[in-house]
C-alpha cells in the first residue's frame, strides 16, 4: 500500500489530515486513515459508496467524491 490519496480539509468539524489507501484485492475498496490512525474500509458497489465504518459514514459521500475525481489505482 505505497500509493494513496492525501486528503486535507474539514471532516466532522475538523480539519485533518486523511490517506486514502486503495486495497491491492480490488479497485473499488480503499482504507481510509485520518489523523494517522486508521479508521476503515470504503468501497463503491454499482456507483454507490458504502461503509461499515461509523465513524465514516457521515463523510462518505464526501470521501467517495474525492476519490471518483482523483482515484488512485492499486497496481497489480
Amino acid at each position: 500500500m505505497e500509493k494513496y490519496i492525501l486528503y486535507t480539509g474539514e471532516i466532522e468539524g475538523k480539519y485533518r489530515e486523511i490517506q486514502i489507501y486503495p486495497l491491492n484485492y480490488s479497485n473499488y475498496e480503499y482504507l481510509i486513515h485520518w489523523d494517522g490512525f486508521e479508521v476503515g474500509v470504503i468501497k463503491k458497489i454499482d456507483s454507490k459508496w458504502y461503509t461499515e465504518t461509523e465513524e465514516l459514514s457521515s463523510v462518505l459521500n464526501e470521501l467517495g467524491s474525492f476519490i471518483d475525481e482523483n482515484g488512485v489505482s492499486p497496481d497489480y
